[in-house]
């Protein structure tokens, strides 16, 4: 029989993943941006241009849908992770880290 790791652990683990796939995202559409020549600025509709289809043109559009995947991963994973977070500190289980 396997053993289950405690809740505290998945929940750290699904936020981290989460995370690394936000991280992905943020460096995926870097270099779209390199690419097309965008302009740096702190908009923050910029970040959800990856979601429509053609956005940064024809030639671009299987960068654009791996970063829209990283996206949409990523905001599921951290959003799984803190909603086990959320159920933890609302239930007063205790949270650590198993080291």
């Amino acid at each position: 029989m396997s053993e289950i790791p405690p809740l505290d652990t998945v929940a750290t683990a699904t936020l981290a993943v989460g995370a690394l796939f936000l991280l992905r995202y943020f460096l995926a559409m870097r270099r779209i941006w390199k690419i097309a020549g965008h302009r740096p600025s702190f908009q923050f509709g910029d970040y959800f241009r990856a979601m429509q289809r053609h956005a940064f043109g024809a030639a671009l559009e299987p960068e654009r849908r791996y970063a829209a995947r990283q996206l949409i991963f990523g905001i599921v994973f951290a959003a799984a992770g803190l909603l086990l977070f959320a159920w933890l500190l609302a239930t007063g289980a205790p949270v650590g880290v198993n080291v």
